[in-house]
């Protein structure tokens, strides 16, 4: 009898061979290293045999109840041959494209729309533009291991490693939502691509650069949108994407407060951020120019927010490169330059909502830390002027 842990033990040789389970189930080893399930039957006194795919895609016990099944088919004297072609051409018909729905259906109930947004993105661009028509059981092993390497080599290691998984979550979900036995290639050459370290965001730590900056901000002359972008988000150091979501709803002016839902948090919890007076005033001045229930709306489209790539592209043309600064940078400065200050690192994860690395004891009095918090935004923002006058003061310009 077969298990689990002898089927892991298996070795490849030079020429494929086959260990027996039981009822007519055995497994071939293949030279490559592949185990493929077969039955061996007699019927009208033929002998035959029929695959039952490849494990671990079809497990043991699942082998074990297919053979079940078709004995007792065999004994009414019935072919199961016949059932497994027909299974099959079922199988042959769930297109690529298909999948995608069924998944994406499958996400939606569960998933934020952002979230589900980059999923749609990701396999649209990688997968439906190259295997969309095809039948999902067609596409081989070897096509998405070409897929994922060609993105992996070209530079886009996340992408690589998100489109398997994707695509991995394409066969579980056909087979749990229609019950099709549809082999997992993507089983086999998992982990052939490996996450890459993860790399800072170029950001400024220097206080007197940092200052620069603010001061080059100051005299951007571009739209007020992107403008007014740029000078608040040092001041609270967001996530580009939470500042480009950012609606008139979540700002309670009364408790200075910008009360980010869930939803739209990375770490799927609500988040408070403190405004500070310099930050309020910027705020104020886009209520004046509001054009929608987007703060920061398009340029071209006030229903929808700026794009991804408008902080990035303001800070290069102030002559701020890539490689020494972009928006996500602003995080990192913030951190940075507030632990050097002497602010506690537990209040500073916790403004910049990395919770799962804050310490900070549950029991933690929050009204209490909301209030540290404060005072530690507005001190930030005092220190940000602080910069930018000593910044003018070197540049000889007069306030």
């Amino acid at each position: 009898m077969l298990s689990d842990a002898k089927l892991r033990k298996l070795k490849p040789t030079e020429k494929k061979y086959k260990i027996a389970d039981s009822h007519g189930l055995f497994a071939v080893v293949m030279p490559n290293g592949s185990i493929l399930w077969r039955m061996r039957y007699v019927l009208a006194g033929k002998r035959r045999e029929l695959a039952l795919g490849k494990y671990p895609a079809v497990s043991l016990s699942e082998a074990r109840q297919i053979v079940l099944l078709y004995r007792e088919q065999i004994e009414r004297g019935v072919d199961p041959h016949a059932q497994h072609v027909e299974r099959h051409k079922k199988q042959d018909g769930v297109t690529v494209a298909e999948a995608v729905e069924l998944l994406l259906s499958e996400k939606a109930k569960y998933c934020s729309a952002s979230y589900l947004e980059s999923c749609r993105s990701r396999l649209s661009n990688h997968v439906l533009s190259r295997f969309g028509a095809r039948a999902l059981a067609e596409v081989s092993e070897d096509e998405w291991r070409a897929l994922i390497n060609w993105l992996d080599n070209g530079g886009k290691n996340y992408t690589a490693i998100r489109v398997q998984d994707l695509a991995g979550e394409l066969y579980k979900t056909v087979r749990l939502k229609t019950g099709l036995k549809i082999a997992n290639p993507i089983l086999e050459i998992r982990g052939t691509v490996k996450k890459k370290p993860a790399q800072n965001y170029p950001r400024i730590t220097n206080p007197a650069r940092f200052g620069e900056l603010l001061h080059a901000i100051d005299y951007f002359n571009g739209r007020w949108q992107v403008y007014l972008a740029l000078k608040f988000l040092p001041l609270v150091f967001c996530r580009q994407i939470e500042l480009r979501r950012m609606v008139w709803q979540e700002v309670d002016f009364e408790r200075a407060l910008w009360c980010i839902p869930a939803e739209k948090i990375k770490m799927r919890r609500a988040h408070l951020v403190p405004l500070s007076t310099q930050a309020i005033a910027i705020l104020r001045q886009a209520e004046q120019l509001r054009c929608s229930d987007l703060v920061f709306c398009g340029v071209r489209n006030p229903r929808q927010p700026i794009s991804v790539n408008t902080i990035g592209s303001a800070l290069r043309t102030l002559g701020f490169g890539h490689d020494e600064m972009v928006g996500h940078g602003f995080r990192g400065t913030a951190a940075t330059l507030l632990n050097e200050l002497g602010w506690d690192s537990h209040i500073v994860d916790f403004q910049l909502a990395h919770w799962q690395r804050s310490s900070v004891s549950s029991a933690y009095n929050h009204a209490e830390y909301l209030t540290q918090r404060r005072e530690m935004m507005q001190a930030w923002a005092d220190y940000c002027d602080e910069l930018k006058a000593k910044t003018r003061k070197r540049l000889g310009i007069e306030d």
